[in-house]
């Protein structure tokens, strides 16, 4: 004990009562480096007579509660203060640069954090959202930092618009050397998941609130999971990537070949999974122009005013698929003439520009491409022009 203390003061202060009193002024000395006011320990009546012993009998029977001011007022007549006696059972922490390092080191985390991503290409507004989200590491011990690296480096190796799908395992075995790394299970699959909406919701609206427009629990949701994947080249597995047809004849030994022919001899409707469109298949000799759409109300309206006497029909169901992707690919390639539209909003202009970078021979069907910006206000749905598009698709003799 620091023997600038006096002796009597040394023993009062290891006595219980004036130890609670104590030990609750080193307490708010680290936390606030200051003392003032009531000091509100529990005391028991031998204690307070403890404690009485330094600030008298009349305040023992006053009943009333340690305060800072008498206990400097007694301290001082013993020639010590407060401080010096609280510093006499050992050195004050400084819980507030404590506080305060701790602070810097979190937000020095976060710039740190939000520089990664915007490196890779990802907007600030995007960034800055993404890496306060609650499911993210917290920063100020490198957890979040190390985690945005790694989503980054995911981020930065997503394929090009025009490059060929990927699978998911085989696109993270690449990226990350673990197959599973992106599983829907793992926080990183989840994570660059939820950074593709984030990224494609602010693109499309930049002013958009993400915090109420985006709800992370929602994309795991098969569908969402998988079209939100294919929007960036990468495909969840073959079964679960489809393309919807109506009287699209192909030939081939492939079951796609077989499904969709059969289909078309009835005019019904058919979903054709990307699995079902590997191997060799081509268009039915004679096939020349087919119609692609975004929305499955058209096709179905086309089954049931048409039949077997409808054109040929390509519907995407939102964002193109690999399946619709390979499937117009092929086409293309075989000499058919692609008419494609989609909705005349923001996404809707998006989904034409993807059919267009992978089918660039492709004509518009009813439509014409809009600056983005634009389309948020100027809007047009598939189904309001219903009537124009049944008109096109009665039987032509090209198929």
């Amino acid at each position: 004990m620091n023997s600038a203390i006096p002796q009597p003061l040394q023993a009062w202060v290891k006595l219980a009562g004036p130890a609670k009193v104590i030990a609750e002024v080193r307490r708010r000395l680290e936390a606030r480096g200051a003392v003032s006011g009531d000091i509100n320990v529990q005391l028991t009546e031998a204690e307070r007579r403890e404690i009485g012993k330094l600030l008298g009998l009349k305040w023992v029977t006053s009943g009333k509660n340690v305060t800072v001011a008498a206990l400097e007022k007694a301290l001082a007549a013993r020639s010590t203060t407060l401080l010096l006696l609280a510093q006499s059972l050992g050195s004050l922490d400084d819980h507030r640069a404590d506080r305060a390092r701790k602070t810097a080191a979190r937000q020095e985390e976060l710039e740190a954090a939000a520089d990664t991503l915007m490196a890779v290409g990802v907007p600030e507004p995007v960034a800055r959202w993404f890496i306060k989200l609650r499911r993210r590491p917290k920063p100020g011990t490198g957890a979040l930092h190390s985690h945005m690296q790694q989503v980054a480096t995911v981020w930065m190796h997503l394929p090009e618009a025009d490059e060929q799908p990927l699978s998911l395992a085989v696109f993270a075995a690449e990226t990350t050397d673990d197959p599973h790394a992106l599983d829907k299970d793992t926080d990183l699959g989840r994570a660059v998941a939820l950074l593709i909406t984030a990224v494609t919701l602010h693109q499309a609206e930049p002013t958009a609130d993400l915090s109420t427009r985006i709800a992370p629990g929602t994309i795991t949701a098969s569908e969402t999971w998988r079209s939100l994947w294919e929007s960036r080249g990468v495909v969840c597995d073959q079964v679960s990537s489809v393309v919807l047809c109506l009287n699209l004849p192909l030939v081939g030994a492939t079951p796609a070949a077989i499904l969709a022919t059969a289909a078309a001899s009835c005019g019904e409707p058919i979903w054709l999974t990307h699995r079902s469109l590997t191997g060799e298949w081509a268009p039915k000799a004679g096939l020349g122009t087919v119609y692609v759409c975004e929305n499955p109300a058209i096709v179905e309206a086309a089954a049931d005013r048409f039949g077997a006497d409808c054109a040929p029909v390509v519907c995407t169901y939102g964002w193109p698929s690999s399946a619709a992707i390979t499937l117009l690919q092929g086409l293309e390639q075989a000499g058919v003439q692609l008419l494609v539209r989609a909705d005349d909003d923001a996404a809707g202009q998006k989904i034409t520009a993807k059919l267009l970078m992978h089918t660039p021979k492709s004509g518009m069907w009813r439509y014409r491409l809009r600056d983005v910006g634009l389309s948020n206000t100027v809007k047009e749905y598939e189904e309001q022009v219903l009537r124009q598009l049944l008109e096109d698709l009665k039987r032509v003799d090209d198929a």
